[in-house]
């Protein structure tokens, strides 16, 4: 029996992934201690874990990527030369950082798209795993990218799809959880709660890191748009998939739908078959040159868009 728990947090970018962060943080999942500074468009923090980020950088680099690219990614190419070699320095780093405390995870909004590389190290470091998925209207995805940067609504879509489509699968049959951004900013405590019953994370109703998270951290200004989950622009293939595969996962973020290994694998093939024709293919442009985790790194890109 593994004594090292993880919960990964994934999600797109602009998806509320931050401030459900903290929410897991309220809960006494351990996220590290070295996370990345504030900024602007994020003032209440990104909950991410440098070396997490760092990690997903190179690892996207490795594969020829950048964060906002909507190529598809060949699980072949998770056995890759660099990609083995950066899923080395992976295992190195969560046993140093991670695996001593019994319950701990992460969050970087990149993990969702590489989600096998981050599965097999686990296995690896015979961690047990389990996954907050979280979501937000994709309508408020694309609005908040635009807004950052200038990503109009078909791109928009693009990226959400390829971040929420090809990998879900891998953790049906594992514990996890879909959080709706809004319904969090509804009632966070209830959402809190719902967290921690569906994942078996033991906490208490009334601690004050909860009341705190509920009381003084979430703020409903800092959300700048807000779409009922039905109303979507269906007028093309992009959009309608888009809103298809959104409407399946509110409706487990709502407890509307049934249980989490019912339909969803067949949803999920069929999502992912009216994908393909979509995906931009797999680039061949030369990547990166490979780097160790301790090499100095590039300035990171004004983007991320994270939320």
């Amino acid at each position: 029996m593994p004594s090292s728990c993880a919960v990964l947090l994934l999600g797109m970018h602009r998806s509320g992934t931050s401030a459900i962060a903290r929410g897991l943080g309220a809960l006494s999942v351990y996220l590290g201690d070295d996370f990345l500074d504030a900024q602007p468009e994020n003032p209440t923090g990104y909950w991410e874990d440098k070396g997490i980020v760092a990690l997903n950088e190179r690892l996207l680099g490795a594969l020829g990527l950048k964060w906002d690219d909507t190529s598809a990614i060949d699980r072949r190419a998770f056995e890759r030369r660099r990609v083995r070699a950066l899923r080395r320095d992976a295992i190195r780093y969560l046993s140093r950082t991670f695996t001593s405390t019994p319950l701990w995870g992460f969050k970087d909004p990149r993990t969702i798209r590489v989600l096998p590389f981050w599965q097999r190290a686990l296995r690896e470091c015979e961690v047990e795993d389990s996954y907050v998925v979280a979501i937000r209207n994709p309508r408020s995805v694309a609005a908040s990218l635009f807004a950052r940067q200038a990503m109009d609504a078909d791109a928009a879509y693009r990226l959400w799809l390829v971040h929420m489509v090809p990998f879900f699968n891998d953790i049906i049959g594992k514990p996890f959880v879909v959080v709706d951004y809004d319904l969090l900013m509804r009632d966070p405590r209830a959402q809190l709660e719902r967290i921690g019953h569906r994942l078996g994370v033991p906490f208490e109703a009334g601690s004050v890191e909860i009341d705190g998270f509920v009381s003084g951290f979430l703020d409903a200004s800092l959300r700048h748009s807000v779409f009922e989950p039905d109303g979507f622009d269906d007028g093309s293939a992009v959009a309608r998939l888009t809103r298809d595969a959104y409407l399946r996962l509110y409706a487990l973020a709502a407890d509307r739908a049934d249980g989490p290994g019912s339909s969803l694998p067949g949803d999920w093939a069929e999502f992912q078959a009216r994908l393909n024709p979509i995906l931009e293919p797999q680039p061949r442009r030369r990547p990166w040159p490979f780097q160790p985790l301790w090499a100095p790194k590039k300035k990171r890109e004004i983007n991320q868009g994270h939320l």
